[in-house]
């Protein structure tokens, strides 16, 4: 029986972690209009403050083939190297739409278009936004020394602990999170 995934979610390029070739085969085009996840705002701050200028939200990539394009909730570019990560926020429901979203497996296309071009992902859960973002930050700025040998993010979040691990949903799963207010209670919590 195949292991559930657990956030964060990490999908490295091979011309990253074969080659050490880091720059992008496509470049973002902008800002996007997709709508705002409901931690991504105070995100953004903790994570502007710990990466500063390097750190754009709402980044448009188009991949080849394909009509429309991907938005990275958060793009970071290593300054050294020209590394693209798209981060990623999960939620397990929509509030567009009130449904499971980014159940196991939901995304892997999404993800493969980014690697593709050279693109690292990076996914957390929404609730490890809310309830973790220095942690989160940690992490980021681990896979940026891991993979670029740059650790002046990391040595900024010595004193953060570690992320907590979370499992993906299943659809299954996120319906009951949605019946028992399950997001509502983390995010208000985060409010407090």
């Amino acid at each position: 029986m195949a292991k559930t995934p657990e956030y964060p979610i990490v999908v490295i390029p091979e011309l990253v972690k074969e080659k050490k070739q880091f720059t992008p085969l496509v470049f973002p085009s902008g800002q996007g209009d997709a709508p705002i996840g409901a931690s991504e705002g105070l995100f953004e701050n903790v994570l502007k403050h710990y990466f500063g200028e390097i750190v754009s939200p709402q980044q448009v990539m188009l991949p080849p083939g394909h009509r429309l394009p991907f938005t990275a909730d958060f793009l970071i570019i290593e300054p050294n190297t020209g590394l693209h990560i798209d981060l990623e926020v999960d939620e397990p429901i929509s509030f567009a739409t009130l449904k499971p979203t980014h159940c196991i497996g939901e995304d892997d296309y999404r993800n493969k278009c980014f690697v593709d071009v050279n693109w690292l992902v990076i996914r957390f859960a929404e609730e490890q936004v809310s309830s973790q973002p220095e942690r989160c930050a940690r992490f980021i700025a681990g896979a940026i020394a891991q993979l670029t040998d740059n650790n002046t993010y990391r040595q900024k979040l010595l004193h953060v602990e570690k992320v907590t691990p979370m499992r993906q949903w299943s659809a299954r799963q996120a319906s009951k999170l949605k019946k028992s207010d399950y997001r509502q209670g983390y995010l208000v919590q985060r409010k407090n």
